[in-house]
């Protein structure tokens, strides 16, 4: 049987596609109503979400910032020796006319902090209208003294203090009194500048003073400061001032063999009812004393005045 012939159509692949854009006022009106349109709908949508702010904002204004229930009255501050509440109000920017709620506690706790005699602080409002401050204050462990950058020791003016981690700060006006009596500690002029406000002093001439402060103060088992004055002597000892006036050398390592052998000749030289003048303790053995007799002179010229019970700590000795 004959196949029958058959014609079929195939589409071609390619196709052409024809756009035209007819435009007329009508169109272009329409166009514009439409925009004019969404334009007014979203400048009620902001009108009306910015009413509603308004609206909250006026209602916490006057039930929290106008509020003369929330009047800030009191400032309480934690009991420290470096700051009142004036100090506080002054430093921190307390504004004193305005709402518990009108001040920036974040920004009275970075200013506080800011300064060098103080390690941390807190404010928080506590209602109806007081702010409650909390600082910790760093505590004086002793003066520093360096003639090459102006410092001066028991004084108001260009005195500074270290604390126990050698932090450097600015002796405040209420820790001056409290910290006549503490010992000094004197900087050479080549370590001058490295004596910054506000910084921790990691020379090695001062870790060896503060070392030796700690070690008088564990050996002698009391917490009134007996010695008066570390001074550098030359570049393999220092020398130690006491308040009943002996002047004493130390080596740079070594602190507690030398200071138990201070002790125990300070006791031995009481016991007969002598005095000290001057001792080395830098040799293990045969160390050499001058006894004070009434022709010597006083190493100390001035002595700071001792605080009651001095004497009957001096005792232990």
């Amino acid at each position: 049987m004959a196949r029958r012939k058959t014609t079929s159509y195939r589409p071609s692949q390619h196709t052409r596609v024809l756009m035209t854009r007819v435009t007329s006022p009508t169109i272009i009106w329409f166009a514009v109503q439409k925009c004019l349109f969404r334009l007014f709908f979203w400048g009620m949508v902001c009108a009306a979400i910015g009413g509603a702010g308004y609206g909250v904002w006026c209602y916490l204004r006057q039930s929290y910032l106008e509020n003369p229930e929330y009047q800030l009255r009191i400032v309480k501050l934690n009991l420290n020796s470096v700051m009142n509440e004036a100090d506080v109000v002054r430093i921190g920017g307390i504004p004193l006319n305005s709402s518990i709620f009108g001040v920036d506690v974040v920004g009275v706790e970075q200013r506080l902090k800011e300064q060098p005699a103080i390690i941390s602080a807190s404010a928080r409002r506590e209602l109806p209208a007081t702010i409650v401050v909390e600082i910790q204050e760093r505590i004086p462990y002793a003066w520093i003294e360096c003639p090459a950058q102006k410092m001066t020791a028991r004084s108001l003016e260009g005195g500074f203090l270290i604390d126990k981690n050698m932090h450097l700060y600015p002796c405040p006006p209420m820790q001056f009194d409290s910290a006549l009596f503490l010992p000094v500690i004197e900087v050479a002029a080549e370590e001058g500048e490295l004596l910054q406000p506000g910084k921790i002093i990691e020379t090695k001439a001062m870790k060896r003073a503060v070392h030796l402060l700690d070690i008088a103060e564990n050996a002698s088992q009391s917490n009134l400061p007996w010695i008066d004055r570390i001074e550098p002597y030359n570049s393999w000892a220092m020398k130690v001032l006491t308040r009943d006036g002996i002047e004493a050398v130390f080596g740079l390592e070594d602190h507690e063999r030398q200071m138990e052998n201070l002790l125990v000749s300070m006791k031995h030289a009481a016991g007969k009812g002598m005095k000290i003048a001057a001792i080395n303790l830098i040799p293990e053995k045969n160390i050499p004393v001058v006894l004070r007799s009434s022709a010597t002179p006083e190493p100390l010229k001035v002595k700071p005045k001792s605080p009651p019970g001095w004497q009957a700590a001096q005792g232990r000795h």
